[in-house]
């Protein structure tokens, strides 16, 4: 038994210095360029670095030194994290990409911290639920899409907290209240 315990422990350990030797290696692979560098450019759609399409991750800095953005890129597109911080350190965006596309959830963040915003989308398009708050933290917008097209039920609030706009999109076509209008198809009764 005790022979036992000690090959697992020896097995567990190999695991262990591999996959931090692996990590390791990973971060180091990762090359980091500020976006101020006179050699980071874009043409059109991509990001460059040194006139090649660029691997890895850009960044900004505040007058600080501090972080202001972190962008990841592979072969000129973003690909990976996207994250945004305010002056005060407060993260201001997170959000992901692959191969130049929006994908995943993306959420904001006031300045104050609270959440402003999270975003669902699948190759670049809203899809699933859209939330939108104030710097309060009261919502000012549930709307649902699928593929890019509002599709369920979408509300908006004043920031009273009124309803603002209350529909449901069946088929594409609108039925509900509309800012302040009544409105059925789209035309007002």
């Amino acid at each position: 038994m005790a022979q036992l315990v000690q090959y697992l422990n020896k097995v567990l350990l190999s695991y262990l210095l591999l996959m931090a030797c692996g990590c390791a290696n990973h971060e180091h692979k990762m090359v980091k360029v500020s976006m101020g560098d006179a050699a980071f450019s874009q043409r059109g759609e991509l990001v460059l670095y040194r006139n090649q399409p660029f691997t890895g991750a850009a960044y900004s800095l505040f007058a600080n030194g501090d972080t202001a953005r972190y962008i990841e890129y592979i072969n000129g597109k973003q690909d990976g994290l996207l994250k945004w911080w305010y002056p005060n350190k407060q993260l201001a965006q997170l959000r992901y990409f692959a191969d130049g596309k929006k994908q995943g959830i993306h959420r904001g963040w006031w300045e104050n911290g609270t959440l402003k915003f999270e975003y669902h989308f699948v190759d670049d398009e809203h899809d699933g639920e859209l939330k939108e708050w104030g710097q309060t933290g009261k919502p000012f917008r549930v709307f649902h899409y699928k593929m890019g097209h509002e599709d369920g039920s979408e509300k908006m609030w004043w920031e009273d907290g009124r309803i603002r706009a209350n529909y449901v999109v069946i088929n594409g076509e609108k039925f509900g209240l509309f800012g302040q209008k009544l409105c059925a198809n789209g035309l007002k009764k």
